[in-house]
């Protein structure tokens, strides 16, 4: 299928360059003339755009309002009217999909791209050595008393220091859901526990989709997250602009391609790690079950490999005999501030 040579860099920057199956995904969100000009023309404002593309600045933000609405691109509210393309594929997915009317055939060509395309370049990703956008963050109850848990660390602080928070549908349980492949997911179904903090809400109420919630829905929402056995994700750094996943290993994008494609930048992990009190421990096998990231095997009693775990807690939780403990590993000063 053949690409307008802007789309393919675009593709190219993604990590694909090449695919039929991006070359779709394009032919469907950018099916018009007037679509490919603007995308073309970005990044820029609507008054940039207009003068690369030879279009009226009023059909130039009627174009990109309908690409935004679509997924497609991106608007930075701190310039205003300033539209982009997305950086990275998963961004791009995961603005497509939660949109309401979302054609079908995409769902499926993201599946193509994710499960089939993205291993095939995960070999190189992992020699670049790239930076995690994602860190897990524990549930704070499962922190052993002598650690220190920091504001980053804790996901109810978050919430709580947050000006503005929105949710959305997951977009990995949405494509999954879509597909008929979540039948047996974990996470409850009617509510939705991806949240966006303060700039991240403000993106999400600029393009109209998900919901605004109280510091104290959310708050209740997180409860829910965690009585689920959800994983706490967020952007790896300390920013205020944040979100807040909530991730299960059964549709989780970041989980394939960490657990089964071997992806060193799906997750850094959070400052903790799973202990086990091997004289409490009766080898249950709860903790497991309940193991996301397959950290923890049953012998005699659990072992867990520190080089797995990511220090989440739903080990903590699920140990009946309360035989694990999350203890402090990294310095404050492994988390990112940029």
């Amino acid at each position: 299928m053949n690409m307008p040579d802007a789309l393919k860099k675009y593709a190219e920057r993604l990590g694909f360059p090449g695919s039929e199956t991006m070359a779709k995904i394009f032919a469907i969100l950018y099916n018009d003339a007037d679509s490919i000009a603007v995308a073309e023309a970005l990044p820029g404002s609507v008054a940039d755009i207009a003068a690369r593309t030879g279009l009226s600045e009023e059909r130039v933000l009627q174009v990109a309002q309908k690409l935004l609405r679509k997924g497609a691109i991106s608007r930075v509210l701190a310039k205003g009217d300033y539209y982009r393309l997305f950086p990275a594929m998963i961004e791009l997915r995961d603005a497509v999909v939660i949109v309401p009317d979302c054609p079908e055939e995409l769902f499926a060509l993201w599946e193509i791209i994710i499960k089939d395309e993205m291993p095939g370049i995960v070999a190189l990703f992992n020699k670049l050595k790239l930076t995690p956008m994602l860190r897990v963050i524990p549930i704070e109850e499962t922190v052993e008393n002598s650690s220190r848990v920091l504001d980053v660390d804790s996901a109810r602080q978050i919430i709580r220091s947050a000006k503005v928070i929105t949710a959305i549908p997951c977009p990995c349980r949405t494509q999954a859901q879509r597909l008929g492949k979540a039948k047996d997911c974990i996470a409850p179904k009617g509510v939705n526990l991806c949240m966006q903090i303060d700039g991240f809400a403000e993106a999400t109420i600029d393009r109209g989709v998900g919901e605004v919630l109280s510091t104290e829905e959310a708050l209740r929402r997180l409860a829910v997250a965690e009585e689920a056995g959800l994983v706490h994700t967020v952007r790896n750094n300390v920013k205020e602009d944040m979100f807040m996943c909530n991730c299960c290993s059964c549709c989780c994008t970041a989980m394939f391609l960490h657990n089964q494609v071997g992806y060193a930048a799906s997750f850094a992990p959070s400052r903790f790690l799973a202990q086990v009190d091997a004289g409490n421990c009766t080898g249950c096998g709860a903790c497991e079950d309940k193991c996301a990231f397959k950290a923890i095997s049953v012998e005699d009693t659990a072992v867990i490999d520190h080089n797995k775990c990511m220090g989440c807690g739903n080990c903590v939780i699920a140990c009946p005999v309360e035989a694990i403990t999350l203890q402090e590993a990294r310095p404050p000063e492994f988390i990112r501030r940029t």
